[in-house]
């Protein structure tokens, strides 16, 4: 024997897969899944830092009157905004000056 051996003891039930049980909530169509790749990848291009990225795709923008990712998931036209917001602030367009995240 190698160790001490314990009588009556029941071997231990695996556990690892309990943290990765998904809720029931609805889950994304294939063209918001599109959609929010699309979103991720431009706002990577741009600000090339997570923390500033996150902050942007969550937080309220009085030019888009709304959440960048909300937007962007909900149609193809939410999207595009979001895109021509990005683009406006690479080029130094007229909400240039909205770098920073407005209001919730």
């Amino acid at each position: 024997m190698n160790g001490p051996e314990l009588v009556g003891a029941k071997p231990r039930r695996r556990q690892s897969m309990n943290f990765r049980r998904r809720g029931n909530g609805p889950r994304p169509t294939p063209d918001q899944s599109r959609r929010q790749s699309e979103l991720v990848q431009a706002a990577w291009r741009h600000f090339r830092e997570a923390a500033p990225m996150i902050a942007f795709l969550n937080s309220r923008h009085d030019a888009l009157e709304g959440q960048p990712l909300h937007l962007a998931i909900e149609s193809d036209d939410g999207l595009a905004r979001v895109e021509l917001l990005l683009q406006q602030l690479n080029t130094g367009g007229p909400h240039a000056n909205e770098t920073r995240p407005g209001k919730r």
